[in-house]
């Protein structure tokens, strides 16, 4: 009965997840861009890894619901940056862990490096977050935007949500122990990425203020 009663509940947690995983990790995906804290990618991954193991999601639908939401996502932000700027992001920011030193970073890096800085926001945490709103506090032109933040948005969800629906084929494929040493590696991956990012804070702020300094001087 008990055995019986544990698979009753299995059913019922792949049924919910097969049924509304694609769009709580849309939802997921779409408030990350607009700025808001959210474990995005780390929802993305998983519901790729359970679509391979357990069938209960279906990849290619996930992958369009993950574009679109970031897509929308990356607009509502771009605008939100547009109609209220810097004084928003300063008021409301910490609240979402976008502290002062972080705002200039990602001010410096969008000085510099413009629509490639878009692009590559999308793959960092924290700077996945910001890069949307401070584009459009940038005034950056939306076509500009868009392309860069579009093929951000298709690369990201394809690679990460493939990468994890691979991994998950090929966990079901291998030895407990094989698969267990990938696992441990996979996830260390994933944890490592913010980790340098935090570690080289410091180090990146210090050149936002000196380039932020430079060009205020300049102008």
């Amino acid at each position: 009965m008990a055995d019986r009663a544990r698979s009753v509940s299995g059913e019922n947690v792949i049924q919910f997840i097969s049924t509304y995983g694609v769009w709580v990790v849309a939802a997921f995906i779409a408030l990350e861009s607009i700025g808001l804290p959210l474990p995005a990618e780390a929802a993305l991954m998983a519901a790729g890894f359970f679509a391979a193991t357990t069938r209960g999601i279906d990849i290619w639908l996930l992958i369009s619901a993950g574009i679109l939401a970031a897509i929308a996502g990356e607009i509502v932000g771009f605008w939100i940056g547009r109609t209220f700027g810097y004084p928003a992001l300063r008021k409301h920011g910490p609240r979402l862990g976008l502290t002062e030193g972080r705002i200039k970073i990602a001010q410096w890096l969008f000085a510099q490096y413009g629509g490639r800085f878009v692009f590559i926001a999308r793959f960092l945490p924290v700077l996945r977050n910001i890069a949307a709103v401070l584009a459009g506090a940038n005034a950056m032109p939306q076509r500009r935007f868009y392309l860069a933040s579009w093929m951000a948005a298709a690369a990201w969800v394809v690679g990460y949500g493939l990468a994890a629906y691979l991994f998950g084929e090929t966990f079901t494929s291998l030895a407990t122990p094989v698969a267990g040493i990938l696992g441990v590696a996979a996830g260390a991956i994933v944890v490592a990425l913010p980790a340098l990012l935090l570690r080289s804070e410091k180090r990146l702020l210090t050149k936002a203020e000196r380039g932020l300094a430079g060009a205020t001087t300049r102008s």
